[in-house]
Parts: C-alpha cells; sequence; structure tokens
C-alpha cells in the first residue's frame, strides 16, 4: 500500500486529492486541530446544479445513501396543443397531449388517461 503525501503547507479546508477517482478516498485539512479529515471515498459526481427549466435532475444513490451519479434529463413538451370535447370517463380515447374544458374541470390526457384538474373560471 503507498503512503499519502499531503500537501506540506495546507489551508482550512482545502480537499486532498483535489480530483480522486472514483472509490479514492479524499482528505479535507482542518486547521484548528492541524488534522487532515477523511471525507470518504469519491464517487464520480462532479459538483454542479442538476435541474433547470428545461431539465429533471436525475441521481442515483447506492446503499450506504452516496450519490453515485447525476445527469440532466430533458424534460419533453408535446409539439402540439389540440383542445378536443370534454371525455366522459378517465379511459376514454385519447392522444397525448390532448386539452379538453368544461364549465368545472380542465383535462388533459396523459398518454394512458384523462387527468382532471380542477378549476374555475376567471372573468377579466
Amino acid at each position: 500500500m503507498a503512503l499519502l503525501s499531503f500537501p506540506s503547507s495546507p489551508v482550512s479546508g482545502q480537499i486532498y486529492p483535489v480530483a480522486p477517482v472514483v472509490g479514492q478516498n479524499q482528505y479535507k485539512y482542518e486547521a484548528a486541530t492541524q488534522t487532515w479529515r477523511l471525507e470518504g471515498a469519491a464517487t464520480g459526481v462532479l459538483p454542479a446544479t442538476y435541474g433547470d427549466a428545461t431539465n429533471v435532475g436525475q441521481f442515483t444513490v447506492d446503499t450506504q445513501g452516496r450519490i453515485t451519479s447525476a445527469v440532466d434529463v430533458p424534460i419533453t413538451f408535446p409539439t402540439a396543443i389540440t383542445f378536443v370535447s370534454a371525455p366522459t370517463a378517465s379511459t376514454n380515447a385519447g392522444t397525448s397531449g390532448e386539452i379538453a374544458v368544461d364549465n368545472t374541470y380542465l383535462y388533459v390526457y396523459t398518454g394512458t388517461r384523462w387527468q382532471r384538474i380542477a378549476w374555475s373560471t376567471a372573468v377579466w
């Protein structure tokens, strides 16, 4: 087993190694105690913010609760919205992306069934 060669003049909060390979232990320097504290094994996940207005962050967590992968998955939107007559049952046939409305509900066809959403009309 190889010996670790920590930086000779570390600053508080410094991480070593900076870019570890997956599974390699990473340490953080604590100036108050003048010690390197084991942070744990590197998972390979890059520090970043995942997800935004057009992407959802997708994460994989191992049995120890560590995030082992993180990626952005694009949110897909229907290319067109078609307004149709309100369905009489959730199992009525439809096409994904269709929208219907009556005096009480807004309906959206999810691809397998109609989803009913309560709403009220607004007066402008």
